[in-house]
């Protein structure tokens, strides 16, 4: 029988409080004794839940964020672009150009590319023979 939204919250604050005393220190049996979990494991399992969930609320809250900052930069560069198209401004074309650079940043854009593992694996070779030539001699 699925749970109440009452239930659903009285869980999570459960959760919430192991969670905090996991943090302090307090060992799974007396987390479980004082939260009313059944045994430690149910107290870890519940200890484990709260963490995937506070990431998962972390993530969310850097990713409307990152949206937020998006749309800054978005509203920012329409702003200059006129000026710095039309105009040929180069302040104007300066501020449309790093608001390109950080939104690459911001969305990923920039970031590393995939290194060929081959190669990777190549070069720690080359390294490690290296350091067996540097032990020998």
């Amino acid at each position: 029988m699925p749970s109440s939204p009452r239930q659903r919250l009285s869980a999570a604050e459960r959760r919430k409080q192991a969670l905090q005393l996991w943090i302090a220190g307090v060992d799974l049996r007396t987390i479980a004794d004082r939260v009313g979990y059944a045994d430690q494991s149910a107290a870890k399992k519940a200890v484990d839940t709260a963490v995937r969930e506070s990431i998962a609320r972390e993530q969310a809250d850097v990713d409307e964020l990152r949206r937020l900052e998006v749309l800054r930069l978005d509203r920012l560069q329409a702003a200059f672009w006129p000026a710095a198209i039309k105009d040929k401004d180069r302040k104007a074309a300066d501020v449309v150009l790093r608001c390109i650079a950080q939104r690459s940043k911001l969305t990923g854009v920039e970031a590393p590319r995939r290194i060929n593992i081959d190669a990777q694996k190549l070069g720690d070779e080359i390294l490690a023979m290296l350091d067996d030539e540097d032990e020998a001699a």
